[in-house]
C-alpha cells in the first residue's frame, strides 16, 4: 500500500447490465451478505435484508482469470467478514466483503473443487479443508493462505471426490471423513495441537462402498449416525458406524444430482442441474429412532419425495446452477434457506417450511397425489437491477442523439496523446470522444451542457460488422506515424485510420476470419518488421502487415488450434506462436517460412526463453551540447518547445557544472498520463462498461510541472523551491577557495538570469503561435534566427550571449505585434456555423495544461463532500471551480496485485429508511421529472454523507487525493480550476515578471489569491479535520474513518503532496481517537512490534558507497506465536517481560518495502514460495507497526497515559527505529527505501522522546553520512516533485538533522564538538595512521553541518550563547581556512559574529571566543591551534580584538570586570606565544533584568588601537585604554 501508486477508480456502468454466470454461491452465517462467482471470474457482493426479503448488489470483485469454483467463508465467528474464493486456475484469494479489498492471493498448483471451513477445537481461527483434482486434503489458514497441514492416504491414494468434518461428543478431536472418485471412503482423527507444520496425516480406517465419482457427502448433523452421498445418478443414505448402505434412489429422467443435506434427521433434500431441488422423507430403516434402523429395506418402505423446491417459472439452462442449503439456528429452531444462483444471473432464495408428520400423512390421502411446491421467496439479478433504474446508469456515448437503441460497444481504447477515447461498436463505426469533456458531460453539472460543440464525437466508417479490437500504434512506439488508428474487425479487415481527419489511410483483407487481436512487434526487430502490425485472426492464422509499404508482410496460417499467445525473438527473427493445444510454431519473419513446430517439455522452454529476453535494450540521447546551439537550431527550425527546453538545460547545465549536479527527479511519473480509460467486460458478448482511473501522483506531478514551467529560476528560488543560493552559499564556505571558482560562481546568477528570460520568452512566443497559424510569423523569425546563428559565428561567447537575449525579445515583439494586428481571440465554445464541412477535425496538439487541470477539475469535484458546508460548496463552485455530481458516483478500490472491487450503480450507502427529506428549491421540483427529482435526491444524500459510509479503505484513499490535490493546487500561486481564470492567472504570472511596483492590478490580483487559498485552505480543514464531525450532523451514525495503517505506510511515500496529507491525516486521526483508542491502538500493534536483543551496528552504514555489509543484528517478533511456531522451535528470552517468542530461521526483519506489490525474495532451502510469502506479510506489519508506533510516541509519547514514558515500549520503539537507521546496507535492507526514511523522519520528530534510548552521535552521523551530498542533492529539496531515492532520503535526513538541532541544541552541539575533536585528534595523526579522512562523514557532511550551525545560531540563540566554544569549534571545522586568510569572520559566516563573545583579527590570523566557564578560547589560524586562557569567574560576555591585532579586551557583566590581553611570541617568532592580562578594571554592575535579556547585551567597540568602548544595552558608553 505505500508507494502502491494512489489510484482512484470510477465506473461508467452504461445502460446494460453486465452478464453474471453465477457458478458458485455462497450466503454468509449473518444471512446478510449473498456472495456470487460466475463463469467468467467475477465475483459479485449482495447485501440482504431478511425483514424486507430485498437483495441490492453492492459491488463487483474483479481479479480472477478463470472461473471461480467454490467460495467459502473465512471464518464461522459472528461478524465475520471475509470470504475465501478459488478458480479453476488455481488462484485463491481472501476477500473483505465490507469494501471488497483482496487481502490475500495465492496461485496453487492443486485446483479445488470444494472448500470447507471450520472450527477446530482450542484452535482460535477457522481452517479451511479443501479437495479437488490432487490425492489428498489440503488444510489452510484461511486468512494467510497457507498450507498448515495434509490428510493423505495410504491406502489406495485418489482424488477425493467429497468431504465433511464432524466432532463427535465427548471428543477432544476432529474426525474427517473423505471420499476419493474411486469409492474409498477415508477416515481421519485430527487434533491440530499434536500436528507438526506441513507433516502429512495418514487415515485411521478406510473401506471401499459403490459410489463412484461423488459429488458430496454429508453427515447428519442432528445424529451424527447416518450419511447423505450423492452421485450424478443416484444418492445414498450409508450408517457412518460401519458404512452400510441403507438407502440409494436414483435420479429423475433427464436430470443428474447435482448435492444434497439432511433437512431433519429423516428428510432430505437434493438438488439437480436442471434447476430444481427435491424433498424426500427416508425410509425408517434410515432413521436412527426407529427400530428398523439398519435393517434390510422393505419393498413398501421406500423414500417418499413430497416436496418440489423451483422457481415459479422454470426455464432450461445453459449451464448448471450453483446451490447451497444453510439452516441457520434461531429460538424456535433453525431456520432453512435454499440459495441458487443459474447462468442467467438470477438469485433466487428459498425458505423451506418445515413439515409435520401429520401433515404429511394428510398428503399422501390426497388423491391423486400432489407433491407440495416451493416458491421463492427471493428472486433477483443484476438484469432487473437495471431495468429498475430510472434513468438508467450513464455510459460514455450516451450524449449520442437520435440513438434509441445505440449499437453496443465491443472495443475500447484511451489515447493520452489526444485525450480521446476511441470506442468500436457492433454496427461497425468507430467513436472517438474526448474523454474529460464527457466524463464532465455525464457526471458533472455546469455550464457545458449549454455549449453546442461540447464533446463532439467523430466517426469512423469503414467496418461491416462489429468491431473486436483497436490498436494505437504511436502509444506502443515512436516509431509509428502520430496520425494512425488501427483496427481490426468481424468482417475480416483491418483498417487504418487518419485519426486527426477521419480518413480510411488502407485497409487490409488478408486472413479468414474475424480478428482478435492487434500488436506491436518489438522495437529490436529489423526496420522492416518494426513499420508493422501483428494481428491474430480466429482462423488461427497470424499476419504481418506493414503500414509504411501498406502490404502484407508474413501470413503464418498453418496452425491447427486456436492461437494463444504470440511471442518474440527479434534477435532470431522468429515469431513464435502458442497454440492451444501446447504446440508452439516458429516462423521466420522476413522470409516467412515456418522453421519448426514443438511439442510437449520444448515448447514450454521456448515459450519461457522468449520471456527472458523480452526486454529491448532503449537508448537514450545524453544531448550534452551547448544550450546556446540548441536555442538557434531550434529557432531555426521554428520550434519554440525546444527553444524553452534548450534554455531551462542551459540552466541545470550551468548548475550541475557547478555543483556537479545531476537529474535528482524521478521522471517515471512525468509522462504518464493522469486519466486512463479501460474498458471492462464481464463477458465477451457484452457492451463494454469504462473504468476511470485517476492517477493521483501523475495528476500532480503534472500539475507541479506546469507550474514550475512558467516560473524562473529566480522565481523558484523566492518560492522557497528551490534553495541553491542558500547551499551554494554553504558549499564554497566549506571548500578551498580558487580564483576560477570564485569567477564560476560570480557568473551563476548571469546564466541564471538570462536562460530564464529566454525560456520564459520561449514559453510565451510558443502559447500564443499555438493558436493560431502564423506562417509569415514563422517565417520571419526563421530569417532572425539565421541572422543569429551568422552573427554566433563571428562573435565571441560574451557577444553571443547578449544578442541571444535580444534576438529573443526582438522575436517576442513582433509576435505580439502580429498578434494584436490580426485581433485573435480566446476560442469560443460556439460551433462556427460559417465555412464548417461538417466534419470533426481533431487538433494535432493537446493542451496538455488544459487536460490536466480539466482532469483535475473532474476528480476534486467527485470526491467533494458536498451539502456538509453551504459556505464552502458555493466558494467551491464559485471562485474554485468545482462542479457538483449529477448522479451517484460508482467508484472502485484497487488492492492486492491490482484485483478491484467497483461499486454497482444499483446499491446506496444510506438505507431507503434513514434517507433525509428532499432538498430542492420548490420550483425546481415541480419543473423535473419525479424520477430525476429521486435521482438529485440520492446524489445530494451521496455526497454528503453516503460517500463517507461506504468503507475505511475508500474513505482513507478519497482522502488523501482531496487533501494532497488541495494542497497542491494551493501551493501552486493559488491555482484554481476555472479555465478562463486560471488563463488570466498565468499570464499574470508571465507578465509580472517584468513589470515591478504595486500598481491597482497587482493588489486585487493579491486579493483574489488570498480568498482562493482560503478556500482551499477551508477545503483542506473540512476533510482533515471537521469531517466525521460535520458527517454526523448530517445524521449519519455510520461514518467509516480513515485506516491508520494505510496512512502509516504512505507517511514517507514518494509524492510529497500525497505524503504530507498522509501525515496530517494520520495525526488527525490520532488525535480524534483519543487517549483510549490510541491505547487500544498500542495494544493491538505493539505485538508487531520487533525486539532486538543484539546490539547494534557499532560503525555508522555508509549509504552513498557500498562497502561490504556488516553484521546487523536480528530483530525477533512477539506475534509471531501460533503460525510462527509451526516453523521452528528455537526460543530466546524477550527483553524486558520474561516471555518467551519463537524466532524463525530466517531473519525477520521489517519488510523495507511497505506497498504490497514488490516483487518477494527467492526462498531459502527448505522453504516454499508460500512460506516466503507469509512471511514478508508479516514483516511489513512490523513495518507498520514501527511507523505507528513511532508516531504515536512522537505526537504523543510525553503523555504519560501513552504509555511512551521511560518504559518497555519506548525503548522498543527507538532501537527500531534506530535499527531501520543505522542497519548495513544489504539486499534486504536496501539503503532508500520508504522505511529507512519513515524511521529518519519519526526519529526527528520524536527525539526527545527516543534520547535517553539512543546513541545520539552513532544516530547524528548516519543522517549526516546521508546528507553528505547535500551540495548535489539538497538544492530543490524542497522542489513539489518526485525526487529520486537518494535525494529524497537526502531530503528526509536534512529534515531530520534540523528537528534533533531544534529540539535539543545542547545535545546536538556538544555531540557535534565531541566528534569533531575526536576528528581533530584522527587528522593530527592521519599520516601514521595511514587514514584518508576525506572519506569520512564529518569532511563530506560539512555543508549540512554549515547550515544546521547557521539554523541554530539564527533561531536558538540562548543556547548557543552557552555553547560559544563548542559551536566556534564546528563551524571552524566546516569553514575552509583559506576563506579567513583575505575576508574576516564577519565576512565569511557572519551569523557567528553577530554574538559579542566572538572576534575575529585579521592581522594576526586569531579568534577569540568567550566561554561559559569565563575561560577565552585563542584559535592560531596560522598552526590550527586553540589555547584556552582562564580570564574569569563568570561567564565572558564580550570580547573585541583592536585594530592592529596587539591587544585583546574581554569583559564579564556577572563579574563586573573588562580585562586587556597582549599576547608575545618567541625571539623571531619562534616558540610557543603566551597571552598575559595586562590590565583589569571593575565596571558598573549590570541591572538583573538586563543580564537576563540576551538580545541586550553589552558590546566592545574600539575606538583607537588603545581605547575601547563598553556600550551598555541602555546606550550609555564607558571609556577604557588599555
Amino acid at each position: 500500500m505505500g508507494s502502491l501508486n494512489l489510484v482512484v477508480p470510477v465506473v461508467l456502468w452504461g445502460r446494460e447490465a453486465p452478464t453474471h454466470d453465477i457458478c458458485s454461491v455462497l450466503l454468509t452465517r449473518d444471512v446478510k451478505t449473498v456472495v456470487t462467482g460466475t463463469r467468467d471470474g467475477q465475483i459479485c457482493i449482495w447485501d440482504f435484508d431478511p425483514p424486507s426479503l430485498k437483495l441490492t448488489a453492492r459491488c463487483l470483485l474483479v481479479g480472477h482469470t478463470s472461473s471461480v469454483q467454490c467460495l467459502a467463508q473465512a471464518s464461522l465467528t459472528p461478524g465475520s467478514q471475509y470470504i475465501i474464493s478459488s478458480s479453476e486456475n488455481g488462484e485463491m484469494c481472501t476477500w473483505d466483503i465490507r469494501d471488497g479489498r483482496c487481502l490475500e492471493v495465492f496461485k496453487s498448483a492443486n485446483v479445488h473443487s470444494s472448500m470447507i471451513a471450520y472450527q477446530m477445537l482450542n484452535v482460535p481461527d477457522s481452517r479451511l479443508f479443501c479437495v479437488g483434482n490432487y490425492p489428498e486434503i489440503l488444510v489452510y489458514d484461511p486468512m494467510t493462505l497457507e498450507v498448515l497441514f495434509s490428510l493423505s492416504a495410504r491406502i489406495e491414494p485418489d482424488w477425493i471426490s467429497a468431504v465433511h468434518i464432524l466432532r463427535p461428543p465427548r471428543r477432544n478431536d476432529e474426525v474427517v471423513l473423505g471420499l476419493t472418485t474411486s469409492g474409498w471412503v477415508k477416515v481421519w482423527t485430527v487434533s491440530e495441537r499434536e500436528v507438526r507444520p506441513g507433516e502429512a496425516i495418514y487415515e485411521h480406517e478406510s473401506k471401499m462402498i459403490r459410489s463412484l465419482n461423488a459429488l458430496s457427502m454429508v453427515c447428519c448433523d442432528y445424529n451424527q449416525r447416518t450419511v447423505l452421498i450423492v452421485t450424478q445418478n443416484d444418492w445414498q443414505i450409508y450408517d457412518a458406524g460401519d458404512f452400510s448402505q441403507l438407502c440409494k434412489v436414483s435420479v429423475p429422467t433427464g436430470e443428474r444430482w447435482m448435492g444434497g443435506d439432511f433437512l431433519t434427521a429423516d428428510r432430505v433434500i437434493l438438488w439437480t442441474d436442471f434447476g430444481q431441488a427435491y424433498i424426500y422423507k427416508l425410509p425408517t430403516n434410515c432413521i436412527v429412532e426407529s427400530r428398523a434402523f439398519h435393517n434390510k429395506q422393505h419393498e413398501g418402505d421406500q423414500a417418499f419425495m413430497y416436496g418440489i423446491v423451483k422457481p415459479q417459472h422454470l426455464e432450461h439452462l445453459v449451464n448448471a446452477p450453483a446451490w447451497q442449503y444453510i439452516a441457520i439456528p434461531v429460538s424456535s429452531g433453525a431456520e432453512k434457506l435454499l440459495l441458487r444462483g443459474d447462468c442467467e444471473g438470477q438469485v433466487m432464495l428459498w425458505r423451506l417450511a418445515d413439515v409435520t408428520d401429520h401433515q404429511l400423512v394428510q398428503i399422501q390421502q390426497v388423491q391423486p397425489f400432489r407433491c407440495i411446491n416451493f416458491a421463492p421467496t427471493v428472486n433477483h439479478s443484476l438484469m432487473k437491477s437495471w431495468l429498475a433504474m430510472n434513468p438508467s446508469p450513464v455510459g460514455v456515448l450516451d450524449q449520442l442523439e437520435g440513438e434509441k437503441n445505440p449499437p453496443r460497444i465491443t472495443a475500447s481504447l484511451f489515447l493520452p496523446l489526444q485525450g480521446r477515447l476511441a470506442c468500436g461498436r457492433e454496427d461497425g463505426s468507430i467513436i472517438l470522444v474526448p474523454a474529460t469533456e464527457t466524463i464532465m458531460l455525464h457526471l458533472l453539472h455546469g455550464k457545458h451542457h449549454h455549449y453546442h460543440n461540447w464533446a463532439q464525437p467523430m466517426v469512423l466508417r469503414g467496418h461491416q460488422g462489429r468491431v473486436n479490437c483497436l490498436l494505437y500504434p504511436h502509444g506502443e512506439s515512436n516509431r509509428y506515424d502520430m496520425a494512425h488508428l488501427v483496427s481490426g474487425g468481424i468482417d475480416f479487415s483491418i483498417s487504418v485510420w487518419d485519426m486527426y481527419t477521419g480518413n480510411l489511410v488502407h485497409r487490409f483483407v488478408v486472413q479468414a476470419g474475424p480478428i482478435v487481436q492487434l500488436l506491436v512487434p518489438p522495437p529490436t526487430c529489423t526496420p522492416r518488421i518494426q513499420n508493422c502490425i501483428c494481428s491474430v485472426s480466429e482462423d488461427h492464422s497470424v499476419a504481418l502487415m506493414s503500414i509504411k509499404e501498406r502490404k502484407l508482410v508474413l501470413l503464418a496460417s498453418q496452425h491447427l488450434y486456436p492461437i494463444v499467445t504470440v511471442k518474440w525473438r527479434p534477435q532470431h527473427d522468429f515469431l513464435i506462436v502458442s497454440c492451444q493445444d501446447g504446440s508452439v510454431y516458429i516462423w521466420q519473419m522476413e522470409t516467412g517460412h515456418l522453421d519448426r513446430v514443438l511439442q510437449g517439455v520444448q515448447a514450454e522452454e521456448v515459450i519461457s526463453a522468449c520471456d527472458e529476453h523480452s526486454q529491448g535494450v532503449s537508448s537514450t540521447d545524453a544531448g550534452l551540447a551547448n544550450p546556446a546551439v540548441h536555442l538557434f537550431r531550434g529557432l531555426r527550425h521554428r520550434n519554440l518547445a525546444a527553444i524553452r527546453h534548450a534554455a531551462q538545460r542551459g540552466i541545470q547545465q550551468v548548475l550541475g557544472e557547478q555543483n556537479n549536479q545531476q537529474d535528482i527527479h524521478d521522471h517515471s511519473k512525468l509522462r504518464t498520463c493522469p486519466l486512463m480509460v479501460q474498458g471492462l467486460r464481464t463477458h465477451k458478448q457484452d457492451a463494454n462498461s469504462h473504468v476511470l482511473f485517476f492517477d493521483i501522483e501523475a495528476l500532480i506531478v503534472q500539475l507541479l510541472s506546469d507550474e514550475y514551467a512558467l516560473m524562473s529560476p529566480g522565481t523558484l528560488e523566492a518560492n522557497e523551491l528551490i534553495q541553491s543560493s542558500q547551499y551554494q552559499r554553504m558549499n564554497v564556505l566549506t571548500h578551498p577557495a580558487s580564483p576560477e571558482g570564485a569567477k564560476k560562481i560570480a557568473a551563476i546568477s548571469v546564466f541564471e538570469e538570462f536562460f530564464g528570460k529566454v525560456k520564459d520568452k520561449a514559453g510565451e512566443m510558443e502559447k500564443k503561435m499555438k493558436e493560431k497559424d502564423k506562417h509569415d510569423l514563422l517565417g520571419r523569425a526563421k530569417d532572425k534566427a539565421i541572422n543569429m546563428e551568422k552573427t554566433f559565428k563571428d562573435r565571441d561567447k560574451h557577444g553571443i550571449l547578449s544578442k541571444v537575449k535580444e534576438s529573443a525579445e526582438n522575436v517576442q515583439t513582433l509576435i505580439q505585434s502580429k498578434v494584436e494586428s490580426v485581433g485573435i481571440r480566446p476560442t469560443s465554445l460556439t460551433p462556427d456555423k460559417e465555412g464548417n464541412d461538417g466534419r470533426v477535425h481533431i487538433s494535432r496538439h493537446l493542451d496538455i495544461t488544459a487536460q490536466t487541470l480539466q482532469i483535475g477539475q473532474v476528480l476534486m469535484s467527485l470526491l467533494h463532500s458536498w451539502g456538509l458546508d453551504t459556505s464552502l460548496d458555493t466558494t467551491c463552485e464559485n471562485i474554485l471551480g468545482l462542479l457538483k455530481p449529477r448522479v451517484p458516483v460508482s467508484f472502485g478500490l484497487l488492492s492486492k496485485s491490482g484485483y478491484m472491487s467497483l461499486v454497482m450503480p444499483t446499491w446506496h450507502p444510506v438505507p431507503h429508511n434513514q434517507m433525509p427529506p428532499i432538498n430542492l428549491p420548490p420550483e425546481l421540483e415541480e419543473e423535473l421529472p419525479p424520477e430525476m427529482v429521486q435521482l438529485e435526491h440520492l446524489t445530494q444524500v451521496f455526497t454528503s454523507r453516503g460517500h463517507w459510509e461506504i468503507s475505511s479503505a475508500m474513505t482513507t484513499h478519497h482522502l488523501l487525493t482531496l487533501v494532497s490535490l488541495a494542497n497542491t493546487l494551493q501551493d501552486m500561486n493559488a491555482a484554481t480550476l476555472i479555465p478562463e481564470q486560471e488563463r488570466r492567472r498565468k499570464n499574470h504570472m508571465q507578465s509580472s515578471k517584468s513589470s515591478q511596483g504595486n500598481n491597482p492590478q497587482e493588489v486585487e490580483f493579491a486579493q483574489q489569491q488570498v480568498v482562493i487559498k482560503q478556500g482551499w485552505s477551508r477545503l483542506t480543514a473540512l476533510h482533515t479535520v471537521l469531517l466525521p464531525g460535520q458527517v454526523a450532523q448530517s445524521g449519519s451514525t455510520s461514518f467509516t474513518p480513515p485506516m491508520v495503517e494505510i496512512l502509516a505506510r504512505r507517511w514517507q511515500d514518494r509524492c510529497q503532496e500525497v505524503r504530507e496529507a498522509a501525515q496530517a491525516l494520520l495525526k488527525t486521526e490520532l488525535s480524534r481517537m483519543g487517549a483510549e483508542g490510541r491505547k487500544v491502538l498500542v495494544e493491538e500493534w505493539s505485538a508487531h512490534l520487533p525486539s532486538y536483543t543484539d546490539p547494534l551496528p557499532t560503525t555508522v552504514p555508509t549509504y552513498n558507497n557500498h562497502h561490504e555489509a556488516m553484521q546487523s543484528p536480528k530483530p525477533e517478533h512477539n506475534s509471531t506465536k501460533q503460525n510462527s511456531s509451526s516453523h521452528n522451535n528455537q526460543t530466546v528470552n524477550n527483553v524486558g517481560n520474561g516471555s518467551h517468542t519463537i524466532v524463525s530461521e530466517r531473519p525477520m526483519e521489517p519488510h523495507p518495502h511497505l506497498d504490497e506489490e514488490h516483487e518477494e525474495e527467492e526462498p531459502m532451502d527448505g522453504e516454499s514460495h508460500r512460506d516466503v510469502v507469509a512471511q514478508s506479510e508479516g514483516r511489513r506489519k512490523q513495518a507498520t507497526a514501527i511507523i505507528l508506533l513511532g508516531v504515536i510516541g512522537a505526537y504523543h509519547g510525553q503523555d504519560s497515559q501513552e504509555g511512551f514514558g521511560l518504559g518497555q515500549l519506548a525503548m522498543q520503539t527507538s532501537k527500531a527505529l534506530a535499527y531501520l537507521l543505522l542497519a548495513p546496507v544489504s539486499s534486504k535492507m536496501p539503503g532508500h527505501t520508504p522505511l529507512r526514511r519513515a524511521a529518519m523522519d519519526l526519529i526527528g520528530r520524536g527525539f526527545p522522546v527516543w534520547e535517553p534510548y539512543l546513541d545520539v552521535a552513532k544516530v547524528l552521523l548516519a543522517l549526516l553520512d546521508l546528507c553528505a551530498d547535500t551540495d548535489r542533492l539538497a538544492p530543490s529539496m524542497k522542489y513539489g516533485l518526485p525526487l529520486i531515492p537518494e535525494a529524497d532520503s537526502c531530503r528526509t535526513a536534512s529534515n531530520a538533522l534540523t528537528c534533533i538541532a531544534e529540539a535539543r541544541p545542547p545535545a546536538f552541539i556538544t555531540t557535534m564538538a565531541r566528534e569533531v575533536a575526536r576528528f581533530n585528534t584522527l587528522q593530527q595523526n592521519a599520516q601514521s595512521l595511514q587514514m584518508n579522512l576525506h572519506n569520512s562523514v564529518l569532511y563530506r557532511a560539512k555543508t549540512e553541518i554549515l547550515r544546521i550551525m547557521d539554523y541554530l545560531i539564527q533561531h536558538k540563540r540562548v543556547f548557543i550563547m552557552d555553547l560559544m566554544v563548542e559551536v566556534t569549534d564546528i563551524v571552524l571545522h566546516c569553514v575552509d581556512p583559506g576563506h579567513l586568510k583575505s575576508r574576516g569572520l564577519n565576512e565569511v559566516f557572519p551569523a557567528i559574529c553577530g554574538f559579542p563573545q566572538v572576534s575575529h583579527c585579521p592581522h594576526t590570523r586569531r579568534i577569540a571566543t568567550g566561554a561559559k566557564n569565563g575561560s577565552i578560547a585563542m584559535y592560531e589560524l596560522r598552526a590550527s591551534k586553540c589555547q584556552m586562557i582562564p580570564a574569569h569567574q563568570e561567564p565572558v560576555t564580550a570580547v573585541s580584538f583592536s585594530p592592529d591585532g596587539k591587544y585583546l579586551t574581554s569583559y564579564s557583566m556577572m563579574e563586573s570586570k573588562l580585562s586587556f590581553w597582549q599576547t608575545s611570541a618567541g625571539m623571531f617568532g619562534l616558540g610557543t606565544s603566551q597571552t598575559k592580562c595586562t590590565k583589569s578594571y571593575s565596571t558598573i554592575p549590570v541591572p538583573e533584568i538586563v543580564r537576563m535579556n540576551p538580545q541586550r547585551l553589552p558590546k566592545l567597540v574600539w575606538v583607537s588601537n588603545r581605547t575601547v568602548v563598553l556600550m551598555m544595552a541602555d546606550g550609555t558608553e564607558h571609556r577604557f585604554n588599555a
